[in-house]
Parts: C-alpha cells; sequence; structure tokens
C-alpha cells in the first residue's frame, strides 16, 4: 500500500520542465536581416587631467590623506572616487552600409557613446547597457533600449530593465535584448575608438 502511495505522489507530483526557466532561443538573423555588433569596456578613456591610477589605488591615496582627520571605510572611499568620475566619451564609427545594424554598447563606469555614421548606415536599433549613468549620441531618431542601474538621461532612451554589461564577451542578455546572434564583438578594459565596416566578424 505504501508503495502504491509513493507512485502515485511521483506520478502526479514529478517534475515536468518549464519553459518559463529555460532561456528562449536567440535567432541567428533578425526579422529584418540587421546584425547585432557589440562593443564592451569597463571604464572609457582617461583624459590627461584625470588621476592615471587604478580606482584601487585611487582610493588608497584618499584613505592616506583621510588618516589626519577620520578613516574611511573601503565603501565610503570607493564612493569617493566614483563621485568624481565624469562621464568619459568613447567613439564609434561605422561605415557598414550592407545592411541594418543594432548597436549593443555596454559599459560600468559612466560613458558618453559618441556615434559617427558615413550616408547609407541604417541603425535600426540602439541598446546600451551598465551600471552607471550611459549617454548615447548620433543616433539620430533612434530608440535606446537601456539596460542600467542608474537612469539615462538621454532624449530617445527607454529604461528596459536590470543592468548588464561585460567587455570580455557578449553576455547571453545582450542577445536576448536584441533577439539574434551577435555579429561583432569588440571589447576592452578601458575603451576609446571604434570601428564597425563591412565584413568584421
Amino acid at each position: 500500500m505504501l508503495a502504491g502511495l509513493i507512485a502515485c505522489l511521483v506520478g502526479c507530483c514529478g517534475t515536468v520542465p518549464s519553459t518559463i526557466t529555460q532561456p528562449p532561443a536567440v535567432k541567428s538573423k533578425s526579422a529584418s536581416n540587421a546584425a547585432l555588433h557589440v562593443i564592451g569596456v569597463h571604464q572609457g578613456p582617461r583624459g590627461r587631467s584625470m588621476d592615471q591610477r587604478v580606482n584601487l589605488a585611487q582610493c588608497q591615496a584618499l584613505r592616506n590623506q583621510a588618516k589626519q582627520a577620520q578613516l574611511l571605510s573601503p565603501d565610503a572611499c570607493l564612493a569617493d572616487v566614483h563621485q568624481a568620475y565624469d562621464a568619459r566619451t568613447i567613439t564609434v564609427n561605422i561605415t557598414d552600409d550592407s545592411q541594418p545594424i543594432i548597436l549593443g554598447l555596454m559599459a560600468y563606469e559612466a560613458v558618453n557613446w559618441q556615434i559617427s555614421t558615413t550616408p547609407g548606415v541604417v541603425i535600426e536599433r540602439v541598446i546600451v547597457a551598465g551600471y552607471h549613468q550611459p549617454q548615447v549620441q548620433g543616433v539620430g531618431d533612434v530608440q535606446v533600449d537601456v539596460y542600467s542601474y542608474d537612469n539615462s538621461p538621454c532624449p530617445r532612451c527607454v529604461q528596459k530593465g536590470r543592468f548588464f554589461y561585460a567587455y570580455e564577451r557578449v553576455p547571453l542578455e545582450m542577445e536576448l535584448a536584441a533577439g539574434v546572434r551577435a555579429s561583432s564583438f569588440q571589447g576592452n578594459y578601458t575603451g576609446g575608438s571604434y570601428q564597425i565596416f563591412k565584413g568584421m566578424q
């Protein structure tokens, strides 16, 4: 009798895979045949007048200066370093006019993405992701879908969801947001200027 009860419970309450918890399929091509080009950085280039040391070194210097007055916690120290940041500009020059482009841009730090296109280039969508406040210029009337912790002030930006970013690979979140697999990826810890041209991979 106990074996029958166990069999009944297993039969009625067994686990069935749910499509909700499985990642949705990402197509190799978009419905409009647009190509997803992704650029990921941690931060933009530092200006010549900016402290060239990494955040941890800047933080340590602030802590050393504060020993005379008060000790700073590591969190407070890093907060002071981040408050000193201005958005750094990264330029993206696009000359690929062979098909529409979905532009995926990612940065952890505040970045001003300056997009420059040649005649004939069609930017279908822009997806910008990161933690700190992103800004995008040079995309005309194209809507910019934003996935960031800080809200973006750009006039065509629409906050879409939780932040993500990467500079070593294309994260699945980017391809899901675009609905298509990436055609190319470029990434650096500190970004500067990038090119998107015909035939790149």
